[in-house]
């Protein structure tokens, strides 16, 4: 690992990942062929519930400021403006900048406007911005100076990323949350043989399409963030585990946490 805090991180997981470079062309092949998964988690089987359960825990609507590492096509955001625009007292401005390292992603979330949704104006005020990591190295994302989020928010990307830039993630969200009202949401897929017969087969097929054929399920593996976040000595709010409601049957973690005290 290249960062001395990387470098003091413990492993948890071994396994093999996509590199940065494969990942980047999985998903704008995913984009550009408006894949029913890949970049869509909100809609997805797996993704519906354990979104639902992320935007209760993140109260979105006591922020200001928003920072989402892997926001894919916009679905999560595009979520929480049209939740906001229905709460007919809210007066807060909410402002959104998304990063992700696929151009072909970057490239549908500013296609569909997200000053709109479903077609209406949001009057609240809330402002989207969207911007290519090149690199896909965490390290390189700026936040300036002073500059503060509210929330820091990434869902199923993760769970594709090696340890060391999970852990650089891990970094970035500290680095840039507001140390005493900031706020960590985690989103991605664990393990389901515990949960139910459909999660069970799920999980299973699942890891051994990512042995023998990872892009075919975005690079995505079954994973328990909790670890990684408690040996960085994030405080954890709430952890939950949601079941799928459709295909591809797969449970997800949510975590909330709150940033490490130094």
């Amino acid at each position: 690992m290249t960062t001395t805090a990387a470098r003091m991180a413990k492993s948890f997981d071994n396994r093999g990942v996509l590199s940065r470079k494969d990942a980047r062309d999985v998903y704008n092949r995913f984009a550009d062929k408006d894949h029913k998964i890949g970049g869509k988690d909100v809609d997805s089987g797996y993704g519906g519930p354990a979104v639902t359960a992320l935007v209760e825990m993140a109260e979105f609507d006591k922020a200001r400021t928003v920072l989402e590492y892997g926001c894919g096509q916009g679905k999560l955001v595009e979520l929480v403006f049209s939740k906001l625009q229905q709460q007919q007292h809210y007066d807060k401005k909410l402002s959104w900048r998304g990063i992700d390292q696929s151009p072909s992603m970057i490239k549908r979330i500013l296609e569909r406007n997200l000053g709109n949704v479903n077609g209406t104006s949001v009057n609240v005020g809330c402002t989207c911005t969207a911007e290519l990591l090149e690199s896909g190295d965490p390290d390189n994302v700026v936040i300036e100076g002073s500059q503060k989020y509210d929330r820091f928010v990434s869902t199923y990307c993760l769970d594709l990323l090696s340890e060391e830039d999970m852990y650089k993630v891990l970094d970035l969200a500290e680095r840039s949350l507001d140390r005493q009202n900031g706020k960590l949401l985690l989103a991605g897929i664990t393990w389901g043989y515990r949960s139910s017969v459909q999660t069970f087969f799920m999980t299973a097929i699942w890891e051994i399409l990512y042995r023998v054929n990872r892009k075919k399920v975005g690079g995505c593996r079954p994973q328990l963030l909790q670890p990684y976040l408690e040996s960085k000595g994030w405080r954890i709010d709430r952890v939950v585990k949601t079941l799928p409601d459709g295909y591809p049957w797969m449970v997800s973690e949510v975590i909330s946490a709150k940033p490490p005290i130094r």
